[in-house]
């Protein structure tokens, strides 16, 4: 017998501290996966389209989507791998939506890894959104902000908001 002792169990976690270590081991799992990936010289959209693939199975039958609707579900994704949602704007047609923690800065610099390589896991969700007749796009932005666009694709091309025209004058009588 040993003489060790817990002084924080297993079962002594509250469900919040479990949540946030389960956030930061899947952070961690992405961050190591993409970083490997990298390393064997794996082209990262071929992950990209691998991950796709796979999640894309989970999001039911293929069905056009609005732009919103999908957003809200992706965005219910990111905040469960540790994102806060800063912005949100779900429209039918365009959605737009910002947010910041994934990947946790803190945790990157733990494990010592570049967080590029992860963005590739945002480059998935285009493989889920395009046969729902969307498109996907995200770019990162300052100070660890990640801002995504979703919008509704009509005959292979973006739908977009009409513009106002002006009319012809009136002819002359």
């Amino acid at each position: 017998m040993t003489d060790f002792s817990i002084e924080h169990g297993y079962a002594d976690y509250s469900e919040a501290e479990l949540l946030e270590q389960a956030q930061e081991n899947v952070q961690a799992l992405i961050l190591a996966t993409a970083s490997f990936v990298k390393q064997q010289g794996i082209p990262p959209v071929e992950w990209a389209a691998a991950i796709g693939e796979v999640f894309a199975r989970g999001w039911g039958d293929v069905r056009p989507w609005d732009a919103g609707e999908f957003l809200d579900a992706v965005l219910t994704n990111l905040r469960s791998l540790g994102a806060d949602v800063i912005t949100a704007d779900l429209g039918v047609d365009r959605a737009e939506a910002t947010t910041r923690g994934f990947p946790d800065p803190v945790l990157v610099e733990l494990l010592g890894v570049d967080p590029a390589p992860a963005g590739v896991f945002h480059d998935a969700i285009s493989v889920i959104a395009e046969p729902r007749g969307l498109r996907w796009t995200w770019r990162r932005e300052k100070e660890g902000v990640t801002r995504y666009i979703v919008e509704r694709i009509v005959d292979d091309r973006v739908k977009r908001r009409p513009r106002s025209r002006s009319k012809p004058p009136a002819p002359a009588s």
